[in-house]
């Protein structure tokens, strides 16, 4: 009996240590934004400007979604070290999806799955904007009409968004 209560003890302590360390294992989901949401970065209403907007999570503050008004505030909130080590998900509106005047926030896509239009002389609302396409194709097609180069995500850094 008691080797048995033993078996049952450590199988407890098993299953509660088997959620230990998960924390960067759970699920998010992009978040609507709605007409009063700010600018994590530099405060503007971001329904008030045009073009992608991003979001992302980050350890300490996992229910609540970092809004920016455009990918290159994102961006630059995202890769600081301090918060690039914390990054549990980043949202990007896709623009093989959506259109630049009014994206729509069904088209906010993971933004390490997305390609980027980088241009220092393609401006968005807070200067060269990182375009997120879902199709490379699309990026290219960008890229051709409007100038610039197609990166992919691990290529979208500090030193090229300055």
């Amino acid at each position: 009996m008691r080797k048995s209560a033993s078996i049952l003890f450590l199988a407890a302590c098993a299953a509660l240590l088997a959620g230990c360390g998960d924390e960067g294992k759970r699920s998010f989901s992009p978040v609507p934004f709605d007409s009063h949401d700010r600018c994590h970065l530099c405060g503007m209403v971001i329904s008030h400007y045009e073009g992608p907007k991003a979001e992302v999570f980050i350890k300490g503050a996992e229910n609540e979604a970092v809004k920016f008004c455009s990918g290159r505030d994102a961006f630059t909130y995202a890769l600081q070290p301090e918060n690039k080590r914390r990054l549990l998900a980043f949202f990007i509106h896709d623009m093989s999806a959506t259109g630049w005047a009014k994206p729509d926030d069904a088209a906010l896509i993971p933004a390490d799955k997305a390609w980027y239009v980088y241009s220092p002389s393609f401006e968005g609302v807070m200067g060269p904007e990182p375009v997120a396409f879902s199709k490379k194709a699309d990026a290219e097609r960008f890229a051709a009409e409007k100038g610039g180069r197609v990166y992919g995500y691990d290529a979208v850094t500090l030193e090229l968004l300055n």
